[in-house]
């Protein structure tokens, strides 16, 4: 008796086909429950897991085809009712694709297409795949599975961009055909055209045909749009829609979706139209049943002979449930089944897969770990985002490949202005998904962890708060640091620069301090005012330089002291004036100075002093003036010089004394003059000394001059005396004037009539003394 359907394990066992029911259909894993007779009852059930079973089903024209799959679960279901000899083994039969779905996986993908994911995923298994697909892909800047099987990863994938997959059987395989496009289907192998019979058709067709045929119209959405946001182009429109009305009442109904998932306009069209197609597959759909042996889901066949013309056209079979049963293997035993039920769409409608696989969801925020480049401590982008590595990914390297660019929250964030605080290589951070997806994480906060430990020891500083930051490729010891101590008694802000601070206030600042400040200032102190400058200082004010200090006014300096002022310099003091000086002192004025003061001054200088003025100078004072110094003293002008005094004048000096001037000196007291000397008085003038006087190389005239002299030895040698009218008196002594001639300075004596009256003196001529009581020769 020949056999419809025979099934063989990879293994060889000898086995024999009782009967099968199953269903499988486009973007689905096909299952067929397998009933098999063998007479053994202890087969090894184990070892048929996972073996290759091919069901060989004979066509009416001799062809054969075949349905492959894996064995996934085996059960000895007892003995055979209709036979004692046989056992039946009842075995469910999956695709290899089955396998995906006993995974759990999370793993990140970065800039992929879903093709190249889905090569990428599909590559662990060693089973065969064929690609047909015609559109292109954009690459996904990160696409994640999470916690999820990698059949429903692939599944959601494929759904999303409206691909879709079935099985092409083969005798000792399957292999996993995926698309994109009705046109890549090919007719059904021998049965590319199959008749319709009704079932009230008398007798029996000699070919196989389908008797039941059932043409479904639906009422599905007529628009789908959709909309997304691109941070990096935030003003761009990501809206998108596609219409395809269908012509009843309410065939203008529109499906909306939120996070379209996309980031380009023409990628929301695209998407907007594959949504559109999986909606409106189901408006026009056929179910029929029959004996067709050859049906299978994938292909494409053409019906013929439906009295309604308009069904005989061609069609993409999308789903097939088989029932099958071998007659018995007894004389009394059952009759042979082979019944199809199948599902098909028109060929000229886009078959797109119903997106059925739910997106996994985060169900709450999560702390990752933020890597980065290795060697660097921060490692962002121009928007702020950052790489971290989540703690569930064991594929990452824990470098800057691990994530894609996460952008971080801030507590303000404004065109150009705001706050930033970039998290960096090593710190822990809280990241959520927005709305749940584990394709879209951003960074919402940061957390301690043994390993970083807060910068101020806890809870011992648990009054304090602020910020610390980190030097890049620094130490505990360099950061820049703003605190608050909140310790009462205590409170204090501490602000630390490790190395620049930079202060800019565009209006007013006001500081208020109301206790003491002080400032240390390690380098160098620039402050620039462009508006007035007022200081007060209320109490004492002390200023100590170590170096030296200048002081450059280009404008007027007005300086006013109401109390003493003291200035002492220990150096040197140059001033240098270029134009006029004027010193108001209304009370007194002391200077002293105890090394050297040079005074350059190249215009006129006017001292006026109402008062005294007392200058002591214990060292040399060397007093340079180039052109015209003029003095107005209306009081006492007292100068005690316990050093030389030496002064050079280049030009004429006149001094006008309305006082009396007296010069006291101590030692010797010189007066020189290189052409000559007059002494002019009305009145009598009076020299006193103790000592001898010597007159050399000197012409003395008197007229009229008394001279008077007493008690003065008066040595004369070379020297030339004339006196004319001259009345010399000479009581107790007399003068008598010879004819002398000095040998040194040849000088000549003549005595023309001078009468010298002279009290208690003894003149002598040629080395006499002269002792003078009072001489009144010059002023």
């Amino acid at each position: 008796m020949n056999r419809v359907v025979s099934a063989r394990l990879a293994s060889g066992e000898d086995l024999l086909f009782r009967a099968m029911q199953g269903h499988e259909s486009l973007s689905s894993l096909f299952e067929f429950d397998v009933e098999l007779l063998s007479k053994s009852v202890s087969l090894d059930m184990r070892g048929m897991l996972g073996q290759w079973l091919t069901l060989d089903i004979e066509q009416s024209g001799g062809a054969k085809r075949h349905l492959n799959g894996q064995v996934t679960r085996a059960t000895m279901a007892g003995r055979d009712g209709s036979t004692e000899r046989y056992y039946v083994y009842r075995l469910t039969v999956r695709p290899w694709l089955w396998y995906l779905t006993q995974t759990s996986d999370s793993k990140i993908f970065q800039q992929k297409s879903v093709p190249d994911v889905l090569r990428e995923v599909l590559a662990e298994y060693p089973y065969p795949v064929e690609y047909k697909l015609t559109a292109s892909y954009r690459n996904w800047e990160y696409c994640v599975q999470y916690q999820e099987s990698d059949f429903a990863f692939v599944s959601r994938l494929m759904e999303h961009e409206g691909i879709y997959y079935w099985f092409k059987h083969e005798g000792d395989k399957h292999t996993l055909v995926i698309t994109d496009d009705t046109m890549q289907h090919d007719p059904l192998p021998g049965s590319e055209t199959i008749a319709y019979y009704a079932p009230d058709n008398f007798g029996s067709p000699l070919e196989e045909f389908l008797a039941g045929w059932e043409p479904v119209e639906e009422i599905t959405p007529g628009g789908f749009a959709t909309v997304d946001y691109d941070f990096r182009k935030p003003a761009a429109s990501l809206d998108a829609r596609r219409e395809n009305p269908g012509p009843y009442e309410g065939g203008n109904l529109e499906v909306y979706e939120w996070m379209g998932g996309y980031t380009e306009a023409d990628q929301g069209e695209q998407y907007s139209r594959v949504r559109l197609e999986a909606l409106q597959a189901r408006q026009a759909q056929v179910y029929g049943h029959g004996n067709v042996r050859a049906l299978a889901p994938g292909y494409l066949f053409t019906l013929r002979n439906h009295p309604r013309q308009a069904e005989n056209r061609e069609y993409l079979i999308v789903g097939v449930r088989y029932r099958m049963q071998e007659s018995g293997y007894a004389s009394d035993a059952r009759q042979g089944l082979f019944d199809v039920q199948l599902a098909a769409l028109p060929s000229s409608t886009q078959y797109r897969a119903p997106r059925q696989t739910p997106l996994p969801y985060t169900h709450g925020p999560q702390t990752a770990r933020v890597v980065g480049k290795p060697g660097e401590e921060i490692w962002t982008d121009e928007y702020g985002r950052i790489k971290v590595h989540f703690h569930w990914d064991r594929y990452g390297q824990r470098n800057e490949n691990s994530s894609c660019w996460v952008r971080v929250s801030s507590p303000w964030a404004g065109s150009g202005f705001g706050g930033i605080q970039l998290p960096r290589v090593g710190d822990e951070v809280i990241v959520d998904f927005i709305g749940g997806q584990p394709d879209r994480p951003i960074v919402v906060g940061r957390v301690y962890n043994a390993g970083n430990m807060p910068p101020w020891e806890l809870p011992g500083n648990a009054t304090q708060s602020g910020f610390l930051s980190r030097t890049k490729q620094g130490n505990p010891a360099t950061a820049n640091a703003l605190m608050f101590e909140d310790l009462e008694g205590s409170e204090r802000i501490w602000l630390h620069a490790e190395r620049d601070m930079v202060t800019e206030v565009e209006a007013n600042e006001n500081h208020t301090t109301d206790g003491w400040r002080n400032t240390l200032i390690g380098g160098s102190d620039t402050l620039r005012v462009e508006g007035l400058r007022t200081t007060t200082v209320v109490g004492h004010e002390s200023e100590f330089f170590e170096a030296g200090a200048d002081r450059t006014v280009t404008g007027e300096v007005n300086e006013t002291v109401t109390g003493n002022e003291n200035r002492k310099f220990t150096g040197d003091v140059v001033e240098t004036i270029t134009g006029n000086v004027e010193e108001t002192i209304t009370g007194n004025l002391t200077q002293t100075t105890t090394g050297d003061v040079t005074r350059t001054i190249t215009g006129p200088v006017l001292d006026k002093t109402t008062g005294n003025v007392d200058e002591t100078i214990t060292g040399n004072l060397t007093q340079t003036t180039t052109g015209d110094v003029t003095r107005t003293i209306t009081g006492p002008v007292v100068d005690t010089i316990t050093g030389a005094v030496e002064t050079t004048v280049t030009g004429d000096t006149t001094a006008t004394n309305t006082g009396t001037i007296t010069h006291t000196v101590t030692g010797q007291y010189d007066i020189h003059a290189n052409t000559g000397m007059t002494v002019t008085t009305p009145a009598w003038k009076v020299v006193n000394t103790g000592t001898t006087e010597f007159w050399r190389a000197s012409f003395m005239a008197g007229t009229p001059a008394r001279l008077n002299i007493v008690g003065v030895s008066a040595d004369l040698w070379g020297a030339r005396a004339q006196g004319y009218g001259l009345n010399l008196q000479g009581g107790v002594a007399k003068l008598d004037f010879f004819y002398i001639t000095n040998s040194n300075a040849k000088a000549r004596m003549q005595n023309i009539g001078a009468l010298i009256t002279n009290t208690a003196a003894a003149v002598h001529t040629g080395g006499a003394n002269i002792i003078n009581k009072v001489i009144s020769l010059f002023t």
